[in-house]
C-alpha cells in the first residue's frame, strides 16, 4: 500500500471517529492517531495467528529438579495459634 492510499484510509477512519464522537473541536490529532493505530492492528491481525518458529527445540522442563524449598504454612509464624478473644473480651462491630 502506498503512502497516499494509507493517508486516505487514515483520514476516512479519523473522520468516522470524529462523526461518532459528535464532531468535537480540537481533537483532530487524537482522531488521527487512533485511526492510524486501529488500521495498523487490523492490517497485521492475521500475522498474529501464525505460530512462532524459532528453529530450535524448546528447553526440556525439569519440574522437580532445582526447585528449592517450597514454603509451607509452618513457615509463617512458626505455628503460632492466633489469639481468639473470649466472648466478653471483644466489642461487637458497629453497624453502619
Amino acid at each position: 500500500m502506498d503512502a497516499a492510499n494509507r493517508d486516505d484510509e487514515i483520514r476516512a477512519r479519523a473522520y468516522q471517529l470524529w462523526e461518532e464522537e459528535g464532531r468535537p473541536e480540537g481533537r483532530a490529532a487524537q482522531h488521527w492517531f487512533t485511526a492510524k493505530e486501529t488500521l495498523a492492528v487490523e492490517e497485521n491481525q492475521e500475522s498474529t495467528y501464525l505460530p512462532i518458529d524459532s528453529g530450535t527445540d524448546p528447553e526440556p522442563i525439569e519440574a522437580l529438579e532445582n526447585a528449592g524449598e517450597f514454603p509451607t504454612l509452618t513457615d509463617q509464624g512458626d505455628q503460632q495459634i492466633p489469639h481468639h478473644p473470649k466472648r466478653g473480651d471483644a466489642t461487637p462491630p458497629a453497624n453502619n
